[in-house]
């Protein structure tokens, strides 16, 4: 989410691993449940020929949701040969009024977005006010980042998740909109842990949030990786939400290794490592339901090629953004393992703000 911009790994290491998925891309283009059959995939490609591509963004500009269009849509306009690509930002509702157009546009191919999807997978489970979609019925497009969500400070507050997590005063924790997955990450990690908090969650974007942050307001922030290497010097991340350990922030626990070390209940940790694979469906592209296969299998194809294409991924590395591809096949089964794991939340998604 985040909101949400990402940095950089070594473009040799980008290629090298975008090559290695390629094959993985093509079979997961092809397969994927929602887009029914492959017949006229050429009819698909060939409809998109000279038209306009509408891409709804639905936060502000400047965050990671914004950023990731703007730098594939060479790549997109290249490999799915339409005129133009038209992106808007939609922002409102934590995401919730961008994400409804795209999830009600008309189903002809030519609206598609990217989305909070974590954020979804939890409004969903909530029955959230607003919330007027249907995730298992995304058609899902793919992923474009592996940029791992954290827990933030300020550099000179907290050394460590542990001080933070210690302390006896409520804090002030910073995410974009209510419902947001960074929202719902920083309130199930502060129950978790027996942190007093608040949330302060009024942001169009993680842009923002990052500004008002850096600005001094709260004591910590929601964000993805890549935005907090955008602030080096100013603030520093104190825990991955995250199952695994992240190469680029050597040294940061994740949540798990923190659980576990705080002896935590069985069914917390199952919550948190839950809460994990919610975190990792990053910044998802999808299209509204619906729409012919032959579209369909017309706009994945389209993304995997961009996503392995060698002057994507520089570009994705220069603007600080974290690739990681994932398929729509990947993607849905994650949504319906996440939506699966309901129960675990129930306790850990009280707030105060």
């Amino acid at each position: 989410m985040s909101t949400h911009l990402r940095p950089k790994s070594g473009l040799i290491r980008i290629i090298g691993t975008a090559a290695a998925l390629f094959l993985v891309m093509a079979s997961a283009v092809a397969c994927h449940s929602g887009g029914g059959s492959n017949a006229g995939a050429t009819g698909g490609a060939s409809f998109y020929q000279g038209k306009t591509l509408k891409f709804i963004v639905p936060y502000g500009p400047g965050g990671g949701y914004d950023q990731w269009p703007r730098v594939l849509e060479p790549y997109l306009k290249k490999y799915l040969g339409v005129a133009s690509i038209q992106i808007m930002n939609v922002a409102g509702g934590g995401g919730l009024i961008g994400t409804s157009q795209i999830y009600h546009a008309k189903p002809d191919g030519l609206t598609i977005g990217d989305t909070n999807a974590g954020g979804d997978v939890f409004d969903q489970m909530d029955n959230a006010t607003g919330y007027n979609t249907d995730v298992t019925k995304y058609n899902w497009i793919g992923r474009p980042d592996d940029d791992p969500h954290v827990i933030a400070v300020r550099d000179g507050s907290y050394g460590s998740f542990d001080a933070l997590a210690s302390q006896k005063d409520t804090i002030k924790a910073l995410a974009t909109g209510k419902g947001s997955s960074d929202y719902n990450a920083a309130v199930i990690v502060y129950n978790a842990f027996n942190v007093p908090f608040q949330m302060v969650a009024a942001f169009s974007g993680s842009s923002a949030e990052k500004a008002a942050f850096l600005s001094g307001e709260g004591a910590s922030a929601s964000l993805s990786s890549s935005d907090i290497a955008a602030t080096a010097g100013k603030s520093k991340a104190v825990l991955l939400v995250s199952t695994r350990t992240f190469s680029k922030l050597s040294g940061v626990p994740t949540v798990i290794q923190e659980a576990q070390r705080h002896n935590l209940p069985s069914n917390t940790v199952a919550a948190l490592t839950a809460l994990s694979g919610i975190m990792d469906l990053g910044h998802a592209f999808f299209a509204p339901p619906g729409v012919p296969a032959a579209q369909l299998t017309a706009l994945r194809t389209a993304f995997a090629k961009a996503m392995q294409d060698p002057g994507a991924l520089a570009a994705a590395q220069k603007a600080g953004l974290y690739p990681g591809y994932e398929s729509a096949q990947q993607l849905s089964a994650a949504t319906d393992t996440a939506l699966s794991k309901k129960s675990l939340f129930t306790n850990l998604l009280q707030t105060t703000g």
